[in-house]
């Protein structure tokens, strides 16, 4: 069957939602015309794809359709996006075509945080935390529940909040009344067979291969960047740094360069309102310059870039792709500038960015993390004050961790007095309920004590930087001004002089509640 032929019967397939989803285009994209009948047909995939390339539409179009044809009703479709900015991302990008379908759409995070039971969206995006709160708190919402989608499953695969997603689909089992499907999309995936058998089993694997030409050009400085951007007319640019602290140095010279009004950052220090704007900016204008941390690798959407800028050597050719997958989404051409200290570094990027026009993933080894068995029996008991019986506990933790370390992690809580047993059904303490009361237990994200940074005059909350800290200082591409303090609040004013870039708190590898493993887990676990 030809490719117009497969379109045509994916037509008729999507009799309700083509008009809605591939009407403006006529057309559906490689990745697409996969994965479209294997939704369809009700089957579980992994799909990896180009950034841009329409995985989302792939993937929520037939389960629409599904939506009809099977007489789906209440929460049929969990959506699940790594970050609060993503889920805000998807939830504006989808919520008028499908409700003009007639799907109710809603979204749950910790920035919104309502969510009324008794009025249950068809379909609801959420990050993995605000999922295991609702899971504890109105489980019955996922009663009727048929279909799950894992967005961007890269970015928490092989972690501690991957490793959450992953116990929490084995709690969802014991939920819902009806078999639902599960669909991982990612642009970049090494191996997708892998990560598939981490979450669920039998399972189809998309993988589109189509990706856009890319010229690249090394530079040393980003006067260099400046200069080939002015000659081949380039106007908006996104710029990527690894660290916070380089994004703000960076910040000060781009600024010198294309002017103050034309250049914005995007970081995980910066308030939710500071990095809204410079989305906006970027998405509005046409011309600015953004310069970003991998909070901008992911798939928000900032409109058109016509160049990518690798400010410094990407931490690997995953997160590589995503950078340079952030380009001109107009044409099948991808410019990209890398900036470059010595010849060794030089010769990194330029074997990076040739293994990345080859579509090479490198593979990590994948290594669980055992904190999660600590927060998921914290959330597990939590969600059940009746009690829960061994088995629970392993067929929830099958698989993930032995037989000996389970035990080994609930006699240690038994002695800190954080659960207990008693007539063969373990139970959450009263210390333990009132911490799930107070919301603590849902999240396995470290907690690090930051000050926070006001603006004195708008008393907008620009960011968090970590103490101590100098009196003037850059943050947001601006420089600040201490002028008032009180608890973790600093009031500052914007002043014009030069200043270093703060200190950031610093992500921390393990999950928050590491520290209640067992000493010889924890020590095995650092070995």
């Amino acid at each position: 069957m030809t490719d117009r032929e497969t379109i045509k019967e994916l037509k008729r397939e999507l009799k309700r939602t083509w008009l809605t989803f591939f009407g403006r285009f006529g057309k559906l994209l490689p990745v697409q015309i996969e994965t479209i009948p294997v939704v369809i047909a009700g089957k579980n995939a992994v799909v990896t794809s180009p950034a841009a390339s329409g995985k989302t539409e792939a993937v929520i179009a037939p389960l629409a359709e599904r939506f009809f044809n099977d007489g789906w009703a209440n929460l049929a479709i969990l959506y699940i996006s790594p970050t609060r900015a993503l889920v805000n991302d998807v939830y504006y990008r989808l919520k008028e075509q499908l409700e003009d379908l007639g799907i109710y759409t809603s979204l749950k995070t910790g920035d919104s945080p309502s969510f009324n039971p008794k009025k249950l969206p068809n379909l609801l995006i959420t990050t993995p935390e605000s999922f295991d709160s609702l899971i504890c708190r109105h489980p019955q919402a996922f009663k009727e529940l048929r279909a799950v989608v894992l967005d961007e499953i890269h970015l928490i695969d092989n972690t501690y909040r991957g490793d959450q997603i992953r116990l929490l689909l084995k709690r969802l089992r014991y939920i819902t009344e009806t078999v639902f499907n599960i669909y991982a999309l990612s642009a970049t995936i090494a191996d997708p067979k892998d990560i598939g058998n981490r979450y669920f089993n039998d399972f189809e694997v998309i993988k589109s291969h189509g990706r856009r030409e890319l010229e690249y050009t090394l530079v040393k400085s980003l006067k260099e960047v400046f200069e080939h951007a002015r000659n081949e007319k380039l106007k908006k640019l996104l710029i990527f740094c690894n660290r916070r602290k380089s994004v703000e140095m960076m910040a000060v010279e781009a600024r010198n360069l294309w002017g103050r009004e034309k250049v914005v950052v995007h970081h995980g220090s910066l308030s939710k309102a500071i990095r809204e704007e410079a989305e906006s900016f970027m998405k509005e204008s046409s011309f600015g310059i953004c310069i970003a941390t991998m909070t901008l690798e992911i798939g928000i959407d900032i409109g058109d870039i016509d160049a990518i800028v690798l400010a410094e050597v990407p931490w690997g050719t995953s997160s590589l792709l995503q950078r340079i997958g952030r380009g001109n989404r107009r044409t099948q051409k991808n410019r990209v500038f890398a900036l470059y200290d010595s010849e060794d570094e030089a010769a990194l990027l330029k074997e990076m960015l040739n293994v990345a026009i080859d579509g090479y993933v490198e593979e990590v080894d994948y290594l669980p993390d055992l904190s999660v068995v600590v927060q998921q029996t914290f959330s597990s008991l939590y969600a059940s004050p009746n009690g829960l019986g061994d088995e629970y506990f392993s067929g929830i933790f099958n698989e993930f961790c032995s037989e000996d370390e389970l035990k080994d992690i609930l006699r240690h809580l038994v002695e800190h007095e954080w659960i207990e047993k008693g007539n063969g059904r373990w139970r959450a303490s009263t210390k333990l309920m009132d911490l799930g009361g107070w919301g603590k237990i849902h999240s396995n994200i470290a907690d690090s004590k930051a000050l926070k940074v006001y603006d004195i005059n708008s008393q907008q909350s620009i960011g968090e930087v970590q103490y101590p800290i100098d009196d003037v200082f850059a943050l947001a591409g601006r420089v600040w001004k201490i002028i008032n303090a009180s608890g973790n609040r600093i009031y500052v004013k914007q002043v014009k002089a030069k200043a270093p870039a703060v200190k950031f708190k610093r992500h921390a590898s393990k999950g928050a509640f590491y520290y209640l493993l067992p000493k010889e887990l924890r020590t095995a676990y650092t070995a």
